[in-house]
């Protein structure tokens, strides 16, 4: 009902009234930006510990094919006992960082890189659903 252009047939006298606004910056294909060199030492490096990381994670994923193990850590995680998680989820051997994480219906495993000091490259993250 208020946008009928049918029951407006000019514009409103103060639609005419100001000038066209000029733009305040100018296209953004018109911007100069320096970017640093490409350097890909970084990436290389994140490339080859995601490697590593996969590889535990894939590790991770069998060991809790086995319904004993599956079980003492759902068990473990029902009562709250995180060490004992942890400790279990470590006993793996996984060359990464594992960080175990779970709700009533999901788990997660963070895994990155075991530096000794600094911020991580990477990251991988695993969530699996065990309930409702």
């Amino acid at each position: 009902m208020y946008n009928d252009p049918s029951l407006y047939p000019y514009a409103p006298l103060h639609y005419y009234a100001y000038p066209p606004h000029p733009y305040h910056y100018a296209p953004y294909w018109a911007w100069d930006r320096d970017y640093p060199p490409v350097a890909t030492n970084q990436l290389s490096n994140s490339i080859a510990l995601s490697d590593i990381m996969l590889k535990d994670a894939a590790l991770i994923l069998s060991k809790l094919h086995d319904p004993v193990v599956a079980k003492q850590i759902m068990t473990n995680a029902q009562s709250g006992n995180q060490k004992e998680v942890d400790r279990i989820v470590h006993a793996f051997g996984s060359k990464s960082d594992v960080v175990t994480t779970y709700t009533p219906s999901t788990v997660q495993f963070s895994l990155g890189p075991k530096t000794a000091g600094g911020a991580p490259c990477c990251q991988l993250i695993l969530s699996l659903k065990w309930g409702k």
